[in-house]
């Protein structure tokens, strides 16, 4: 997997396009940033950064951002051909596809699928360039308040702290991401000797 991308999705999606003095669209309006705008800009613009293999974190970058990605075509149709396990976002999409089979698999599994989304949407977030210190106040089932400090993947720490963060998740999510493809497997098995019996 590709453990060098450091969430800079969220950043994409903020770039001023070189113009630090337009304000583009926040689309979590309720959080402050906790960068400036200039600072984004910059960890944006720098060569080699953007390495963004998820195409439903791609499609939400601002225009100038696009082509600043390693890989600028990222389209829907070539997905398969680009999704990689330690993409925060491909572990978000576990429980999607978890609920898409719910009628046929263990409560427990659907479970574990939402507990391992819930910690890449965190990750997600504590990479992102909010403030997330509202959020933090609001979680009082959370005693730890690392859980919502921010990985600040502007500097040399942040991004190492990503890489670890990013792998461990990888790790607890892969037994789950395995269980999803056995059970679909199964079903989809079912379905065409149910089909071939019908004939």
């Amino acid at each position: 997997g590709l453990y060098t991308c450091y969430g800079l999705h969220e950043w994409a999606m903020l770039y001023s396009g070189g113009t630090p003095d337009t304000s583009p669209k926040k689309f979590q309006a309720h959080l402050p940033l906790r960068v400036s705008q200039a600072t984004l800009d910059a960890v944006v613009e720098t060569p080699g950064a953007l390495r963004c293999t998820h195409f439903d974190a791609f499609r939400f970058f601002v225009d100038a951002a696009k082509p600043l990605n390693a890989n600028a075509e990222l389209t829907r149709a070539a997905q398969p051909r680009h999704e990689q396990p330690a993409c925060v976002h491909a572990t978000m999409d576990l429980f999607k596809y978890a609920l898409r089979l719910a009628p046929w698999i263990r409560s427990e599994l659907l479970a574990d699928a939402l507990d391992v989304a819930l910690e890449a949407r965190r990750l997600d977030m504590r990479a992102s360039p909010y403030d997330l210190a509202a959020l933090r106040s609001r979680c009082h089932d959370d005693d730890d308040d690392d859980l919502w400090s921010p990985v600040p993947v502007e500097t040399p720490e942040g991004r190492y702290k990503y890489v670890e963060l990013q792998a461990r998740l990888a790790k607890r999510a892969a037994p789950v991401r395995q269980a999803l493809i056995d059970a679909y497997d199964a079903v989809l098995v079912d379905d065409d000797d149910a089909e071939d019996t019908s004939k």
